[in-house]
């Protein structure tokens, strides 16, 4: 009964997330970015994520926190920068706390695996860690990830992939071949 209650508090807290806060910062920055794409200067910068990788990055701070993106830039190979926000409309939202949250060796899990699955290999887990909880599950071609992209494996410890700054949301319909 009590991953019913986590579930569900996950479903409404992730609801009121993506409703509360980023479809209005979605709908408002549709036109900055449009109007940035052009009319915004640019900077080369590190990626935060991969400091060897050079990116495009708005030289307004707050206009790079909103629609701009710490880890692949504002345009990357093949996108135009209003392109690239609208494929990922809140990605540097996913680095501000409250919005966000960094990994947590206090996480809670029940499921069939404790690590995401490898693309391909059925599995499923409900983790949590406070009030944050995400949700995955896959079959061999497909799966689902939705909710924060908290996994059993954070019990382990620091993590030293892309989520060690922030773990931010998801809703993602995956496909595997």
């Amino acid at each position: 009964m009590k991953w019913f209650f986590i579930a569900l508090w996950g479903l409404v807290s992730w609801l009121a997330v993506e409703v509360v806060i980023f479809l209005p910062l979605y709908i408002f920055g549709l036109p900055l970015a449009w109007w940035a794409q052009d009319g915004a200067r640019t900077v080369e910068v590190p990626s935060r994520l991969y400091p060897e990788r050079a990116v495009l990055a708005y030289a307004n701070p707050i206009l790079n926190w909103w629609i701009g993106n710490y880890e692949d830039g504002v345009a990357p190979e093949g996108y135009s920068p209003f392109r690239w926000f609208v494929r990922n409309p809140v990605c540097n939202l996913r680095f501000t706390p409250v919005i966000s949250t960094l990994p947590s060796p206090d996480v809670d899990w029940v499921g069939s695996v404790g690590e995401i699955p490898p693309d391909g290999t059925p599995g499923w887990f409900l983790a949590h860690a406070g009030p944050y909880v995400g949700f995955r599950w896959q079959r061999t071609t497909w799966g689902v990830w939705i909710g924060w992209k908290i996994n059993p494996r954070d019990a382990a410890g620091p993590c030293n992939d892309y989520r060690r700054f922030g773990l931010g949301t998801a809703c993602q319909l995956l496909r595997f071949r």
